[in-house]
């Protein structure tokens, strides 16, 4: 990797090359060296401040490539490189390892996914419109358990979840009962890592820890739970631009040089107190993972071997209108992952299950492809300010993200 004094410039040529095997075709090669050239050309053009994408196949890399600046993108320190291995703040791709925790301790008998979760507050969890009817964790998992976001979802310790818990935090009435309509809600997830902490009595981020990021051999945490401080200190800043420069939205440098977790907590009040099962939320189930591109691969390979994950609890059906797919963003969801099929997918033509993540500039995903029994990551850290223009064949791709799309698929047909 690039030592922190080199330019800008020298990043631009991308800072870990496709993996290439010895048996690679021409053809294979052309394609690979198209993909690298449509990644390094988002960071010349001055789109995003970095870029990557890896891609793997039956659990071997077929490529991997990254440019750009982790940091130093905004002047805010000497320049360092972007990597496949870099940590960064993945947004709601985090709630793919929420879920899967979540799935890990169905598997053992420690929760049931499909139980009331009602009582379990002191606060009764019930849709005002629809009082008899449950709301199970299986529901919050698949956004069907008729909420939506209030306009906080968050508390500081040592504050109470259920102080969050107001008349807001319901949807319409019109979605129908919990378990049928669909409607995407991040406080689902607060709510599932609240549950879990009170099932097991452990915190969350170990939770996620011990079941999920070391069963797979990653370094990956809630926010920065638990990752090493040589890994923290390289992580990726995620950016806005505004006018000409970019600006330093998330994970900037006094949090990048912690050695404690990233969370809210009021003056006077430390980490060490907090109570277990109070305050889901602290570790930001819903989108505080910091993982890399190898990480995330790695997290949907996870994904293909867990079949109850991907299997569809919701689809769309525009006779009855039963969800809000914001604009065709989604059609398909299962218990903690989002499916697209092919002949609906920004990866044109391919089934994906997974999870895109949007937040503070940064757009990422991580997703299994079965038909190919593929795996890929990409992220761009960082966009201009304002609406980002969306890509005209799909709506969960945008002018910068259908880049990386595009390289992913011609990878995977070489």
């Amino acid at each position: 990797m690039k030592g922190r004094g080199a330019t800008r410039r020298t990043f631009l040529g991308g800072t870990a090359g496709a993996v290439l095997t010895a048996c690679a075709t021409p053809r294979a090669l052309s394609r690979q060296g198209s993909a690298r050239d449509r990644i390094d050309a988002l960071v010349a053009r001055g789109d995003v401040p970095a870029a990557g994408l890896v891609v793997v196949r039956k659990g071997e890399t077929i490529f991997s490539h990254a440019t750009g600046l982790a940091q130093g993108a905004a002047g805010e320190s000497p320049a360092l490189a972007f990597t496949p291995s870099t940590k960064m703040r993945v947004a709601s791709v985090s709630k793919l390892a929420t879920a899967l925790t979540a799935h890990r301790l169905a598997e053992a008998g420690a929760i049931d996914l499909d139980a009331d979760i009602s009582g379990a507050f002191a606060v009764s969890i019930r849709h005002p419109a629809f009082p008899e009817s449950p709301v199970t964790m299986r529901h919050l998992l698949s956004h069907t358990g008729g909420l939506e976001d209030p306009e906080t979802y968050w508390i500081a310790a040592p504050g109470l979840i259920e102080e969050l818990f107001v008349l807001g935090m319901w949807r319409a009435a019109a979605y129908g009962p919990p378990g049928t309509g669909f409607r995407y809600a991040n406080f689902g997830y607060g709510l599932v890592a609240t549950l879990l902490e009170r099932a097991t009595g452990e915190r969350f981020d170990d939770l996620a820890r011990r079941l999920v990021f070391d069963s797979i051999g990653s370094s990956a945490g809630f926010n920065w739970s638990g990752v090493a401080r040589t890994e923290r200190l390289r992580g990726a800043s995620i950016y806005r631009k505004v006018a000409s420069s970019w600006r330093v939205e998330a994970d900037g440098l006094q949090v990048l040089a912690s050695d404690a977790p990233s969370v809210l907590i009021q003056p006077g009040s430390s980490l060490s107190e907090y109570i277990l099962g109070t305050n889901g939320t602290l570790f930001s189930p819903q989108g505080g993972l910091r993982a890399s591109l190898v990480d995330l691969c790695r997290l949907a390979r996870e994904v293909s071997r867990l079949e109850a994950l991907t299997r569809p609890v919701w689809r769309f059906e525009p006779e009855t209108n039963n969800g809000d797919t914001e604009g065709g963003y989604f059609t398909v969801f299962g218990s903690g992952a989002h499916v697209h099929d092919g002949a609906d997918s920004p990866l044109q033509g391919f089934r994906m299950a997974g999870h895109h993540g949007e937040a503070y500039g940064l757009y990422c995903g991580a997703w299994d492809v079965p038909e190919q029994n593929a795996q890929f990551a990409y992220a761009v850290t960082g966009t201009p300010e304002g609406d980002v223009l969306r890509a005209t064949y799909h709506p969960a791709a945008n002018i910068y993200t259908a880049e990386l799309f595009a390289a992913a698929r011609q990878v995977l047909l070489a």
